[in-house]
């Protein structure tokens, strides 16, 4: 499974990037919504995360954009970001493809979200 990773902050994106390779899955990195918006352009991905807030191009424009693509516009679609009790309120998000995470998330419990989010009642089943 191809995941893209967004995220302005190169700690944050090396220490989750790690964590995702470790559970075993393929890891797109990118350093803000536009070059984000590149990758989705050239690769196939499974499952976006972004934060909100980036420069050139932040989150919720780079959700837009995948939105308006063809190969995108029902791919999971997970807002990561410090800020959630600000954008909980103000973000349209649709239940079945869209959600939003507080960055304080646990990597084990990132790992645990995301393999639901993939693989559902069989998360626990692959390898």
């Amino acid at each position: 499974m191809d995941i893209l990773l967004v995220d302005d902050n190169p700690d944050y994106l090396d220490i989750v990037t790690d964590a995702l390779k470790l559970g075993g899955y393929s890891v797109h990195s990118a350093s803000d919504g536009a070059q984000g918006a590149e990758l989705l352009e050239s690769t196939d991905i499974d499952l976006i995360i972004s934060d909100i807030r980036m420069p050139r191009l932040d989150g919720i424009k780079l959700h837009a954009f995948a939105r308006e693509t063809d190969r995108y516009k029902t791919t999971k679609f997970v807002f990561l970001t410090g800020l959630k009790e600000y954008y909980s309120s103000s973000l349209t998000l649709n239940p079945a493809q869209d959600y939003l995470l507080d960055k304080t998330i646990s990597l084990r419990e990132l790992l645990r979200f995301i393999d639901g989010l993939l693989f559902g009642e069989h998360r626990e089943a692959w390898v």
